[in-house]
């Protein structure tokens, strides 16, 4: 029976198997998905990568396709699985991206939201610096590190060409959302305590003495109160992201044994 390709190919297409799966991974991981990171710079990273990966497994792995429409539908298999591992990294960081900007709601620091180049959207000052600071914890571990080797085990967990998605990781998808939002509103829970409090005690002030403005005289308090509050709680998001990282290895685990 003639081959779909010549035998001498077959190396290329299992690179071009690597290729896809890291391609997704680079795009939607942190740091290189910003916007400012040019695309060719991305591509780059990923072809250098794929290459490392696809030495230690070009022997390994047998694909015989039967037309060009499998190797396309192939193709898309693995760039799914890489958006679906870089995603739930970008899912994890997302947490303080969003616990900050639930702080600066109840501090009125949304009004200070500018367009980010990195995001390519709004974002509000603590949110980008809870974010930036938990990308500083991760590089600071070496997580990147981590999650390449963990990248380069799911070609051995997910063997290529990869299944077609689980039923089971749907449903698990929903507790991980859960999570990570009850995540993000235990680390800026304090802060909004306090400003609620503050927001009650200048209802009752604006009550007994209408004289008073309050929302200007409420405002400059309430930043000063947020950034205080800050400050005393930089401490616990060590903690906070131990706590993350540990989590995020166990999803990352079962994400790649149920797919």
């Amino acid at each position: 029976m003639v081959e779909f390709y010549p035998l001498n190919l077959h190396y290329w297409l299992v690179y071009l198997l690597v290729l896809a799966r890291m391609m997704g991974v680079v795009f939607l991981f942190p740091f290189f998905n910003w916007q400012g990171i040019p695309v060719i710079l991305r591509v780059g990273i990923a072809l250098m990568l794929a290459w490392l990966i696809y030495s230690s497994l070009s022997g390994e792995v047998i694909i015989n396709p039967s037309g060009y429409l499998e190797v396309v539908l192939v193709l898309v298999k693995e760039v799914v699985v890489g958006l679906a591992l870089g995603f739930l990294v970008s899912l994890c960081f997302s947490v303080f991206l969003n616990a900050g900007q639930l702080m600066d709601l109840g501090a009125g620091l949304t009004l200070s939201a500018v367009f980010s180049p990195q995001f390519g959207s709004q974002v509000t000052f603590l949110g980008q610096f809870y974010y930036l600071l938990v990308l500083v914890f991760f590089l600071g571990i070496n997580g990147h590190h981590l999650f390449l080797a963990a990248v380069a085990e799911s070609y051995q967990i997910i063997p290529m060409p990869a299944r077609l998605l689980s039923p089971a990781l749907a449903g698990g998808m929903g507790q991980v959302f859960g999570y990570l939002f009850a995540l993000a509103f235990q680390i800026a829970a304090p802060v909004m305590v306090v400003l609620l409090i503050v927001d009650i005690a200048l209802g009752l002030i604006a009550k007994t003495v209408p004289q008073v403005h309050v929302f200007v005289e409420g405002l400059p308090l309430k930043i000063a109160l947020a950034l205080v509050m800050l400050g005393l709680l930089l401490p616990l998001m060590v903690a906070a992201w131990e706590s993350l990282l540990d989590c995020f290895s166990q999803y990352l685990a079962w994400f790649m044994e149920v797919w």
